[in-house]
């Protein structure tokens, strides 16, 4: 496997991973700014809540990717529908399309004619860090939470919580999850992998039930185009 197909289908299961990602709290005390203590536990059924009750979402976002000497930032824009259905649209630095259609997932690379295929059903989103807001898991059975003390908020008027997976063999150590005070909206998501290398989230100008067509999520895997499978592999 080359170098560039190497970095590809790491870019690849990260996405899946926020779900892949735009996916399924230890007891204490946080003052708001309002100076109005909050219990982990209800933030977290708070965001629960926030999700169960939305059918489709979509939003901007800017993902950055950490690792040894490296630093890859990229945005574009999302949709999700439930059950399991996401499309990421990738413009900036390069075009790139994401697609889940509720079986199957494709990452598509126009630039370099290459589309990379995997199986993506109920038991592969049971396993993905957000699986609640694509409709399944939940936040307080997958994970144990805490608040966050080791980094403050960079937004303004969220909670910062840290969610560690109850299953050790996800293939993350834990998530930092900025959540609205108010709404409950996830603002943004670090996702730190066992490796120790960091996938960052950030989102605006979320809508809750927008309208989505499904065909949205339909993908034809164009002619002449090198096909990867990652189930093979």
């Amino acid at each position: 496997m080359n170098s560039d197909t190497a970095t590809k289908m790491r870019h690849y299961s990260i996405t899946r991973g926020f779900a892949g990602a735009w996916i399924s709290l230890g007891l204490c005390l946080l003052w708001t700014d309002a100076g109005v203590a909050a219990d982990v536990n209800e933030v977290v059924a708070g965001l629960q809540k926030r999700y169960a009750s939305a059918i489709t979402l979509s939003a901007q976002f800017e993902q950055t990717y950490r690792g040894p000497g490296i630093v890859q930032v990229e945005s574009g824009t999302l949709w999700m529908k439930k059950p399991g259905l996401m499309r990421w649209e990738y413009r900036v630095p390069e075009t790139k399309l994401f697609i889940s259609n509720g079986r199957d997932s494709y990452l598509y690379t126009p630039a370099e004619r290459q589309v990379m295929v995997q199986s993506f059903g109920a038991s592969e989103r049971l396993s993905m860090p957000l699986e609640f807001l694509l409709g399944e898991g939940n936040i307080a059975k997958s994970f144990t939470a805490s608040w966050e003390v080791e980094s403050s908020p960079k937004l303004d008027g969220t909670y910062l919580l840290r969610l560690v997976p109850r299953v050790e063999e996800q293939g993350y150590a834990y998530l930092d999850l900025e959540v609205g005070q108010k709404d409950y909206d996830l603002r943004r998501m670090v996702i730190r992998e066992t490796s120790g290398n960091t996938s960052e989230f950030l989102l605006s100008n979320v809508m809750l039930n927008p309208k989505v067509d499904s065909k949205q999520f339909e993908f034809t895997i164009p002619n002449g185009v090198e096909v990867i499978r990652r189930d093979e592999n």
